[in-house]
């Protein structure tokens, strides 16, 4: 069967094809049916075109190498393009969910039949927000609570206490700042908080001794959002 040969795709070819998109773009941007900018913001996929030809059809082994190379950087800008535009996008969905998180937390402590039992000096509530909180705690029957870092910084020295009922639950969160814990080595701390974007870090060195026949057992949940979470000796 004969029939007319595929042209070959050269780089004069990619160039018109270039200069037709170029003018359909401005022309469609001058009559209000689209922006150019937003357009032209994908100027990466130039160059992942052009990176594509050099190495599908190569005139020589260079150019096949030039082609992973324009590929390579092409993929980088776009990603970046991509990522960014994603991020101005979502980041006040971040807020809500923030927000969101707060609420429930206030609301789950003051809902009934799930207030903690324990007296105020052996629970903990901190909030820290654009500054930064550092507190003692000595008591002999921690019972856990609640350490709330916004921009800003959460230190609590538990060293001076201790678990009679284990376990003593600490609920954190952190956004764009951090929560530091100092612990007792015989208590055995369980991390079970989830980073975005952020940190969980277990530092402590535990001796797991036994305190009237009980484990002192630490249980450290919640979220680190683009902020870290720090447990140590």
């Amino acid at each position: 069967m004969n029939g007319s040969p595929i042209p070959r795709v050269t780089g004069r070819l990619i160039a018109g094809g270039l200069l037709i998109l170029l003018g359909l773009v401005f022309t469609l941007d001058n009559l209000g049916v689209l922006d150019a900018g937003d357009v032209l913001d994908y100027w990466p996929l130039i160059l992942i075109a052009i990176g594509l030809m050099k190495v599908l059809q190569p005139q020589h082994e260079g150019q096949r190498t030039l082609g992973y190379v324009l590929l390579a950087v092409g993929v980088f800008f776009l990603l970046q393009i991509l990522v960014f535009r994603y991020i101005r996008v979502a980041w006040p969905f971040v807020l809500v969910v923030v927000g969101g998180l707060l609420v429930w937390r206030a609301l789950r402590k003051s809902v009934p039949g799930t207030e903690t039992t324990a007296s105020p000096s052996s629970s903990q509530s901190d909030f820290a927000f654009m500054g930064g909180v550092h507190r003692v705690v000595e008591t002999p029957e921690f019972r856990g609570g609640f350490a709330t870092a916004i921009m800003g910084t959460v230190e609590l020295d538990l060293r001076g206490a201790s678990i009679a009922i284990s376990p003593a639950v600490l609920d954190v969160f952190a956004l764009w700042g951090g929560i530091e814990l100092t612990v007792p080595p015989e208590w055995r701390v369980d991390v079970q908080g989830t980073p975005i974007l952020g940190a969980f870090e277990n530092k402590a060195r535990s001796t797991v001794r036994e305190t009237g026949g009980q484990e002192q057992v630490l249980v450290v949940r919640g979220t680190a959002l683009m902020g870290g979470v720090e447990i140590k000796n």
